[in-house]
């Protein structure tokens, strides 16, 4: 709590602990799983929570860029698994499963952090994707992408490329509703 103001504090440090990174190996089709891991957690918990705190706070347009985004990062994995169609469900990285406790974590307070305080939520929340994805686009996979290159393996590049693409898409569009949140152009329902 914070004293001055009672008001339960969750920081973007806190959300941001809630990022999980896929690990590369020296093992391609390990990279590969902790890839599709990655994503999954993105599209199955990490963005339908932030969708879900939008929601709560007011802003269903938000709620729904988090959604669409959370179906994209589905598509990733969908992609990849079409060279590593064996993949079936990989086992679950331990930056993952440290993600989904930290998430359940916040989650017990956050509905009344929401309540209290609804755009500070929100603004960390955006915050929190632009570090994620802007980390994604511009560090974890073109390391990826780089080592299917220095293998050989266009395809499996070409991929991770279009991925590196996508995710700074996201990146823009998490900038721009910041944006428009902070200046005060962002609808409330």
């Amino acid at each position: 709590m914070n004293e001055n103001n009672d008001q339960i504090e969750i920081t973007e440090d806190m959300i941001y602990s809630c990022f999980a990174a896929a690990s590369l190996s020296d093992e391609s089709r390990e990279t590969a799983e902790s890839f599709v891991d990655v994503e999954e957690y993105e599209n199955q918990v990490m963005y339908p929570e932030f969708a879900r705190w939008a929601e709560k706070a007011g802003y269903p347009k938000l709620a729904s860029l988090f959604r669409k985004v959370a179906g994209e990062e589905k598509l990733h994995a969908v992609w990849l698994r079409e060279l590593y169609d064996d993949i079936g469900t990989p086992s679950r990285g331990e930056d993952t499963q440290r993600a989904i406790d930290a998430l359940q974590t916040i989650q017990k307070n956050c509905d009344d952090l929401i309540r209290l305080n609804p755009d500070g939520v929100v603004e960390k929340a955006l915050k929190v994707a632009i570090s994620v994805e802007a980390r994604e686009a511009t560090d974890i996979y073109p390391r990826f992408r780089d080592q299917a290159l220095e293998r050989g393996d266009q395809a499996t590049a070409d991929v991770y490329q279009r991925v590196v693409d996508s995710e700074t898409e996201h990146m823009i569009w998490f900038q721009s509703a910041l944006s428009d949140l902070q200046s005060g152009r962002m609808a409330v329902a």
